[in-house]
């Protein structure tokens, strides 16, 4: 197991100092860390050019409630980033990353401002990126960080 921690930062590009453990898969948590960058950067293009083209974004609790439960292909995970920052704008911090085998897991803050109300908001959340030939398939997002963690048989 291997976590990367970072502290809250201003927003910007993603840190991407630290070092491996000897089992880390490099190439999946290395695209991880490059598609949070690219986002972060809203290099939205740049972030999905590391999925695969029927990639499949699902939320999981607390979010589906508002957001929708899934988009599918890279157009539907496109208008999704779209729709949020129009909402709520904001920069992801990424506090831990964890090589599950073919799996990452991602525990993160999302800093975000209402764009009508201008309320600032700290939102933590998990997720769960999935692979296909060096690609990212599908991203698991849970309201919960700990049901992340569940989700690949790990607890905090």
């Amino acid at each position: 197991m291997y976590y990367l921690r970072r502290r809250r930062a201003a927003p910007g590009p993603l840190p991407l100092d630290g070092g491996y453990s000897a089992a880390m898969s490099h190439t999946n948590v290395d695209v991880v860390r490059a598609v949070f960058e690219a986002w972060n950067r809203r290099d939205f293009e740049g972030a999905v050019a590391h999925t695969a083209e029927d990639v499949e974004l699902h939320f999981i609790g607390g979010f589906s409630d508002v957001m929708g439960t899934e988009w599918k292909g890279r157009d539907g995970m496109l208008q999704f980033w779209r729709d949020w920052l129009g909402t709520l704008g904001g920069c992801i911090v990424v506090e831990s990353l964890l090589d599950a085998g073919d799996r990452v897991v991602v525990i993160g803050t999302m800093d975000a401002v209402g764009e009508t109300s201008g309320a600032p908001s700290v939102i933590r959340f998990g997720q769960v990126w999935s692979f296909r030939g060096g690609k990212v398939a599908r991203i698991d997002g849970y309201y919960d960080p700990r049901a992340a963690l569940e989700a690949v048989g790990l607890s905090e």
